[in-house]
């Protein structure tokens, strides 16, 4: 796979060239701005900006509002056009998701456009705040185009944050000193360069709480099949009811970071199994209540306190209710229990046990599939 930096270097070489043939044709002519920020488009579809819990969103959106206030429509248009053919071969995902992208990302500088030249027409302000105004609005529309489009996929409302907010800012900054106001001087393309910095920063944070969030599930996985190499609880256990109540909770509309939250109380769900003396279980057989408050008391004292709050049996949220009935399923399933039988099993159990909203979605769950947990995730 071509590394990161090779891909901005193909770009930024291209756009050198191409920047160098406009000036000779063009000298002192308003093509080679043009040509750069072209580049700086196709650039900012290799940068994004991850947010926790969202779709990432391309640097590419700030430099389209310099574009969309400092060129004709047809040269905007061209413009965005050029950027996404030149950057759709050396996007790493598969060419569906890269045509894809590529289309989302042109129909939304296509509507930000569209609601500039809107906002910018309509009298009754003085022109700063029109181009302000319309600006605003402009990087607004561009957000939202790219959050329905994500919505469309995930059927997930996304955290609104700093990101979105960094993106429109920062593209207003680079509009207003690329052309001026009101016919005062302009810095020009320095203004992009300057005005990238903050946006440059923001990539930096949120890739260093990518790497920081990686570590963190690594070393929950790494944790989940301590008792399991222990002989205190079945291989694969773990992973197992992890990747279902994922799943289930996912089906009963749990929120991203409450899915996070469950993912690791799952996969911890047995660690309180260690910390049980020998001598006090010796002449008994372990409770699994016993097993969840020391989990939940483990977990409390770290940053997975929520994750804790799902192993207390005294919980009665709604991600707990799911771990304690995948749990409950993937032990019957282990056993030799078929699918359909385990779920029924867990039907007729007393209500009060367990929640019939989270049978109902473990049943919607694992029933198209028919297939065993063990050894493969149900569903």
């Amino acid at each position: 796979m071509m590394k990161d930096w090779v891909r901005a270097t193909i770009v930024a070489v291209l756009t050198a060239l191409a920047a160098s043939v406009a000036e000779l044709l063009d000298r002192g002519g308003s093509t080679t701005a043009l040509v750069v920020l072209t580049g700086f488009v196709a650039l900012g579809e290799l940068v994004v900006l991850r947010p926790p819990h969202r779709a990432a969103l391309p640097l590419a959106y700030a430099f389209m509002l310099v574009l969309v206030r400092a060129t004709s429509p047809a040269e905007c248009i061209l413009a965005f056009a050029v950027a996404e053919l030149v950057v759709l071969p050396l996007r790493t995902e598969a060419w569906s998701e890269r045509v894809r992208a590529s289309v989302e990302h042109f129909g939304a500088g296509i509507v930000a456009l569209g609601v500039y030249r809107l906002a910018d027409s309509i009298d009754g302000l003085s022109p700063t705040p029109r181009m302000l105004s319309a600006l605003a609005l402009s990087g607004v529309a561009i957000i939202v185009v790219h959050e329905v489009s994500a919505f469309s996929r995930s059927y997930r409302l996304p955290p609104i944050g700093g990101a979105d907010l960094a993106l429109v800012a920062s593209g207003m900054l680079m509009a207003i000193g690329f052309r001026g106001v009101e016919a005062r001087e302009s810095v020009g393309l320095w203004s992009v360069a300057l005005f990238s910095i903050p946006l440059l920063s923001a990539w930096y944070s949120f890739e260093r709480l990518a790497v920081i969030s990686r570590t963190s599930a690594q070393t929950i996985e790494a944790l989940s099949v301590v008792p399991e190499m222990a002989g205190l609880a079945t291989p694969g256990h773990a992973a197992r009811v992890a990747d279902l109540s994922v799943l289930v909770g996912d089906r009963l509309g749990l929120r991203r970071r409450d899915l996070d939250d469950l993912r690791a109380a799952a996969l911890l769900h047995h660690l309180g199994h260690l910390c049980l003396d020998a001598e006090e279980v010796r002449d008994r057989p372990i409770e699994p209540a016993e097993v969840a408050e020391k989990g939940a008391e483990i977990l409390r004292q770290t940053d997975l306190a929520k994750a804790g709050d799902l192993l207390a049996t005294d919980d009665l949220h709604l991600g707990g209710q799911i771990l304690r009935v995948v749990s409950a399923y993937d032990d019957l399933v282990t056993s030799g229990t078929p699918v359909d039988t385990a779920v029924d099993a867990l039907y007729s159990g007393p209500g009060f046990v367990y929640d019939p909203r989270v049978l109902e979605a473990l049943d919607a769950t694992v029933a198209p599939s028919a297939v065993s947990p063990v050894g493969a995730t149900a569903g």
